[in-house]
């Protein structure tokens, strides 16, 4: 069959038709899908613009808002609608709207995107900061903007900034630097108070800067401290010194801690310094005050302790010890000196008493076992607290023990002065009635001599033999006395020329009935027709008898003295008085001649006998001179110039 072009080209054209429309639907069906995905696009868009965190707006060329998703709407706190069309500018705070200006300029002009700070006017107890960045559309008429709130970034950043001057104020106040160190950079950063104390510009905060000011007796064990603390990881204090260029010195002091890794290792450390020169000097001056007052505490001759408000010993000086061994050692309570027997005896102890707020002035008799008594005297006084709620006491221990023998002994030479005063007095008036006595047996005995036939009469042939011993006993009774006298008589001071064999013959004569426990042979060797001497009787007779009652007491047992006189030389007379008695020991004649210094007890000497009768010697141009062994007995030899 055969087929015309017409025909062929009608099948043709419609194969073409077919196939441009099946073509045709293909893309419609592909444009259908874009369009399902684009509005796809554009709801997730304005999910995400409608629902994002930050707010969005669109802004024309002087600032007007074009566009604004709900966030912005939110941070403005006005509604979208009236949002619209106002300038952005009405919305921030007015010193900051200036920049905004600035910013929007600056956005269009550089086609690029632009950041910035602005806080906002709205009218909360805390204001609002927002940073803003944006980018100008293509069309180059308007920009899009993105605003976040940073309000609390704001003010953690202004609160760090406030802590920041804070704690430079407080460093700069209490003159406290902080630092850290990172091991492994050798990187420092310092404060600005620490540069201040290290007398260092920011750019020096070198580790090598820092060390170079360290004193160099000092820096070894700066160093060392250092490298142990990063080494073994271990938190440490440290006080050293500072030296400048200008060589003054500084005292600082540091604590210093580790930061550590995850593995332990030490990453950092932070260490903070401060001045303490100020410290310092104050405790060198302080350490002085107290070595100051402890040499004056020390050299006080009474014993000084201190008790705590407890009682109890807190300190004491150099001679507490001496009187209470025991008693004053650190914690020893006051009980232990003045109340032994009681816990408790507020009443009389004058520590408790001290406490109390009172003034206590006592005495203390001290007895133990195998030594000498003695005496104190003892003043307790109040040291007050600040408060005054818990008082110390101040305790002054005086040793009185030879003052109290003083006046002892002077109470015993009172009594002696008045017994020598009444035997003076008895004396005289016993010396009348024997010189009666005397006178009538010396008539009798002429009577028998006058009537012989008296004497045949045998009821008197005893009387002569009777009235020569009542005469014979009443002179001798009458020459003690007139001894007796002649000693106790009061000198008038003026010195004459004395004879002192017969001075010393009085005093022996004297002597001679002086009761003893012990017989006492006494050998006098006096030399014949010896010079006199310039000097008062009655002194040198005082001198003599002194010396002669010392040799008759330094014996235990019966013994022997000797007494000689003779020529020392052409100008002096020597008059030696020896015994073989116990002796004096070094220490005791180093001490001899100081007046009321005795060996002897009480109601035995007062200890001026000796001390006179070298100021008597020496008042009369003499010397009196001592040799003495103990066990080998004393020689007292005294030199007297010829008058």
């Amino acid at each position: 069959m055969l087929v015309t072009e017409k025909e062929d080209e009608s099948v043709t054209n419609r194969q073409n038709i077919s196939a441009e429309q099946i073509a045709l639907e293909l893309q419609v069906e592909e444009l259908s899908r874009s369009l399902e995905r684009l509005e796809e696009s554009r709801n997730q868009y304005a999910f995400l613009y409608d629902f994002a965190p930050v707010g969005y707006f669109t802004f024309d060329l002087g600032g007007e808002i074009r566009a604004v998703n709900p966030t912005g709407e939110r941070l403005l706190n006005v509604d979208r609608e009236l949002l619209i069309g106002q300038n952005f500018s009405s919305f921030i705070a007015g010193e900051d709207r200036h920049i905004f200006a600035k910013f929007i300029d600056k956005v269009f002009i550089g086609q690029q995107k632009e950041t910035c700070r602005l806080r906002l006017s709205q009218q909360e107890p805390q204001q609002l900061f927002v940073r803003i960045e944006a980018l100008v559309t293509e069309s180059g008429l308007e920009c899009l903007a993105i605003l976040l709130d940073i309000t609390e970034k704001q003010r953690a950043v202004k609160a760090l900034s406030e802590s920041e001057d804070n704690l430079a104020k407080a460093q700069a106040m209490t003159h406290v630097g902080s630092w850290s160190f990172d091991p492994v950079s050798e990187e420092v950063k310092a404060s600005a108070e620490l540069l201040h104390i290290m007398h260092l510009r920011p750019e020096e905060a070198t580790q090598e800067d820092f060390a170079s000011v360290v004193h160099p007796e000092d820096h070894d064990n700066v160093i060392e401290h250092l490298r142990q603390g990063i080494e073994h990881g271990k938190s440490y204090e440290i006080e050293h010194r500072l030296k400048f260029n200008d060589d003054s010195l500084r005292w600082v002091h540091s604590i210093v801690e580790p930061a550590f890794n995850s593995a332990g290792k030490v990453v950092k450390v932070y260490g903070t310094t401060q001045d303490i020169t100020s410290r310092k000097e104050a405790e060198v001056e302080l350490s002085n005050k107290t070595n100051e007052l402890q040499a004056i505490f020390d050299s006080i001759g009474d014993g000084i302790s201190v008790y705590d408000h407890d009682g109890s010993i807190q300190h004491h000086n150099l001679i507490s010890p001496q009187l209470f061994p025991l008693e004053t050692l650190p914690s020893k309570s006051c009980r232990d000196i003045f109340h032994p027997e009681s816990p408790n005896l507020s009443q009389i102890c004058p520590v408790e008493r001290a406490l109390k707020g009172e003034r206590v002035d006592t005495s203390l008799v001290v007895e133990r076992e195998g030594e000498k008594s003695f005496y104190l005297d003892v003043t307790a006084t109040p040291i007050k607290d600040a408060l005054g709620e818990r008082n110390r006491a101040l305790v002054f221990f005086r040793d009185v023990t030879q003052k109290r023998l003083q006046e002892l002994h002077l109470i015993q030479t009172e009594k002696m002065s008045s017994i020598g005063v009444l035997a003076t007095g008895i004396a005289h008036e016993i010396n009348n009635p024997l010189t009666s006595v005397a006178g009538f047996a010396e008539a009798l005995q002429r009577r028998f001599r006058e009537a012989p036939d008296l004497i045949e009469d045998t009821r008197l042939e005893d009387f002569p033999n009777y009235l020569e011993v009542i005469v014979r006993e009443s002179y001798r009774c009458k020459g003690i006395i007139d001894h007796l006298l002649s000693f106790g008589r009061k000198s008038d001071g003026l010195p004459v020329k004395v004879d002192v064999n017969l001075a010393l013959v009085e005093i022996l004569e004297l002597l001679k009935y002086q009761p003893s426990d012990h017989a006492i042979e006494v050998v006098s060797t006096l030399k014949p027709d010896l010079p006199r001497v310039l000097g008062d009787p009655s002194g040198l007779r005082q001198v003599f008898m002194n010396l002669l009652v010392n040799a008759y007491q330094s014996f235990d047992e019966p013994g022997r003295v000797e007494v000689s006189t003779q020529l020392a030389d052409d100008a002096m007379i020597a008059i030696s008085i020896r015994d073989a008695g116990r002796g004096m020991a070094p220490n005791i004649l180093e001490r001899i001649w100081e007046p009321f210094f005795t060996t002897k007890e009480v109601g035995k000497g007062v200890g001026l006998g000796l001390a006179l009768t070298y100021n008597t010697v020496k008042r009369y141009g003499g010397e009196i001179l001592l040799e003495s062994r103990v066990g080998a007995g004393s020689k007292f030899t005294v030199l007297l110039p010829i008058g």
